[in-house]
C-alpha cells in the first residue's frame, strides 16, 4: 500500500464537513471517495475497495456503527470515526464496532492527517512478520497466516484489533505486558492511541471469546497495577468444557 496516496472512503451526512475532509485528503495526495449516507457509503466501498474509511457515526438510516460492522464482515482496512459524539460511551461503542481510531469534531487539520497517516502506516506493515506460522496449546490454536483462531476446537470470529491483542499476549506468554506496551504492540508505536481503557476494552473482548468463564479468566490474567499476561495451559491439562 502506498501510504502517501491511498483510496479513502469518506461518509458524512453534513455537506460542509464532507467537503472539508475530502479537500484536505486530496491536498495531501489521497484519492477521496465521498458518500453522504451509510447505504451510499456501503455501495461505494464495494465499488471502489478503499484502503481506509472515515465514517460519521450519527447518520439517518444506516449509521456509521452499522456501516463499520458491514465493512468488518469482509475487510480489515483501517476505519476511523469522525463524529461530534465525544463521550466515553460513544468512543467505547465505536471501538467495539471494530473501528481503529476515533476523531471528535471539531478536529484540526494536522490531527486528522496525522491519524490517517498513522493508520495507513500500520496497515502497510507486514502482519506479525516475526511470528511463526501457527501457535497451539491444549486450549488455543492460532493460524497467523489465515488469521484463524480456535478455542477448544471451536473456530472464533475476532476483529483485527482483537486478533492483534491476542497475538501480542500469546507471543509473550508468561510475561506481563503493561497497558503502554500493549498499545505499542496492538495499535503501533506511532499510534495516537494512548487510552488505557482501550486496552482494557479489547482484553475483555478477547477474554469473552477464549475464556470458559470470562469473569474468572485463566488464560489472560490481570496482574494488578502492572498489566496482563497470557498463561498457556500445561500440556496434558485441558480445561473442562462446560
Amino acid at each position: 500500500m502506498d501510504t502517501q496516496s491511498a483510496r479513502i472512503l469518506v461518509v458524512d451526512d453534513e455537506p460542509d464537513i464532507l467537503e472539508l475532509v475530502v479537500a484536505r485528503l486530496e491536498m495531501a495526495g489521497h484519492h477521496a471517495i465521498q458518500a453522504s449516507t451509510g447505504e451510499e457509503g456501503l455501495r461505494a466501498f464495494f465499488e471502489h475497495r478503499p484502503e481506509l474509511a472515515l465514517l460519521d457515526i450519527d447518520m439517518p438510516g444506516m449509521d456509521g456503527i452499522e456501516l463499520c460492522g458491514r465493512i468488518r464482515e469482509v475487510s480489515n482496512i483501517p476505519v476511523l470515526f469522525l463524529t461530534a459524539l465525544g463521550s466515553e460511551n460513544e468512543k467505547v461503542r465505536g471501538l467495539a464496532a471494530g473501528a481503529d481510531d476515533y476523531v471528535v469534531k471539531p478536529f484540526g487539520r494536522d490531527e486528522l492527517m496525522a491519524r490517517v497517516s498513522a493508520a495507513l502506516r500500520r496497515a502497510s506493515l507486514p502482519s506479525l512478520s516475526k511470528a511463526p506460522d501457527a501457535y497451539s496449546d491444549p486450549v488455543l490454536t492460532i493460524d497467523y497466516t489465515a488469521h484463524r483462531v480456535t478455542a477448544r476446537g471451536k473456530e472464533l470470529r475476532l476483529s483485527p484489533l482483537e486478533f492483534k491483542m491476542l497475538a501480542a499476549l500469546v507471543a509473550n506468554a508468561g510475561q506481563v505486558l503493561s497497558q503502554e506496551r500493549l498499545i505499542d504492540l496492538v495499535w503501533g508505536a506511532d499510534s495516537l492511541e494512548t487510552a488505557p481503557e482501550s486496552v482494557r476494552l479489547y482484553v475483555s473482548y478477547v477474554r469473552g471469546k477464549i475464556e470458559e468463564n470470562p469473569r474468572k479468566p485463566r488464560l489472560i490474567q490481570t496482574v494488578r497495577e502492572f498489566g496482563y499476561r497470557y498463561v498457556a495451559p500445561e500440556r496434558g491439562v485441558v480445561e473442562r468444557v462446560a
